[in-house]
């Protein structure tokens, strides 16, 4: 299934309604783990989400709740796949986890 901007996406009811989870143009990666040895190639809006909202890990900041809201919005149809690739990455510079950083605006 073709969702916003032509990507591939998967539909999904959750309980509060259905979200529309879509790949990202390249993936984003991360390390994360104790020593930031585990290195995860995030390619999905929802992996994004998850990882934002379970597994972050410092003390949320600015970028950190940013990046929330813009694939939250991205799940519910309203916000563009590439806005919540860029905030993912933002707040991911931000905390020191982005493999190879690079700061982007935001669409």
């Amino acid at each position: 299934m073709l969702g916003v901007e032509g990507r591939e996406s998967m539909n999904a009811d959750f309980g509060g309604g259905i979200v529309q989870d879509q790949r990202f143009d390249e993936p984003v990666r991360i390390a994360l783990g104790r020593s930031r040895n585990s290195i995860f190639n995030v390619e999905r809006v929802a992996q994004a989400a998850d990882i934002l909202l379970n597994r972050w890990p410092v003390a949320t900041g600015q970028k950190h709740m940013v990046a929330r809201k813009v694939c939250l919005a991205v799940l519910e149809g309203k916000k563009e796949v590439s806005a919540a690739r860029a905030a993912f990455i933002n707040a991911a510079i931000e905390a020191d986890i982005l493999v190879e950083p690079r700061e982007v605006s935001i669409p």
